[in-house]
């Protein structure tokens, strides 16, 4: 089994809110597309400075090509759409990320 974590760092309540709406339109397609056994999303951290911590329990029998589109899926969603004449936030969120053969 392998473990895909993902760890956002520094999301204002907003960008929270969409991510995890994101996610959570998103799993069942995420599982039809990867052998995920488990999706957890959990928040973190104080009011200000929030973080989302995505763990995902992967089959060992997961192709190269499965694992590069889930990749490709959670980087999408981290792409923010800004509205026209509002400022862009100083800078995007911090994303960690790791995979473990357990």
């Amino acid at each position: 089994m392998f473990l895909y974590r993902v760890k956002v760092h520094e999301l204002d309540s907003v960008r929270l809110a969409s991510l995890k709406d994101d996610l959570a339109r998103s799993e069942e397609h995420l599982r039809r597309q990867c052998p995920i056994r488990e999706m957890s999303v959990v928040t973190e951290g104080d009011a200000e400075h929030r973080g989302l911590d995505i763990c995902l329990a992967l089959d060992d029998i997961i192709g190269g090509d499965q694992l590069r589109q889930l990749v490709a899926k959670l980087n999408s969603f981290l792409d923010f759409d800004f509205k026209p004449g509002k400022p862009e936030p100083e800078r995007p969120p911090r994303v960690s990320a790791e995979l473990i053969h357990i």
